[in-house]
């Protein structure tokens, strides 16, 4: 029984990783790997059910954590593609520049 339980607690961690675009094996490891530890050294259910619970909390956290630093990285990639923008603007103003110069001299 404890082994059906263990998958099935792996299961649902491997699907909520999996839509968050996580490895959802890791957590379905880790998932059945806490079930397995968590029964051994305190039977019973609730402490099983408390350990996953606790287990979603950093499956939670260290989705935010990950998404906060994708956004990050997205930001500073949008603002190194404007200035390298700005600057190509920059140069193709400044060369207009100076063609028109000469041909008006």
């Amino acid at each position: 029984m404890l082994l059906i339980i263990a998958a099935v607690f792996a299961i649902l961690f491997y699907r909520a990783a999996y839509n968050e675009h996580m490895n959802g094996w890791a957590w379905a490891v880790a998932s059945f790997a806490l079930s397995l530890v968590v029964t051994q050294l305190l039977p019973g259910f609730t402490a099983l059910v408390v350990a996953q619970i606790g287990l979603f909390g950093v499956l939670w956290w260290v989705n935010t954590k990950r998404l906060s630093m994708q956004g990050e990285r997205w930001i500073r990639a949008r603002e190194e593609e404007r200035r390298l923008r700005k600057e190509r603007v920059d140069r193709a103003r400044e060369q207009a520049r100076r063609t028109s110069e000469r041909h008006e001299d």
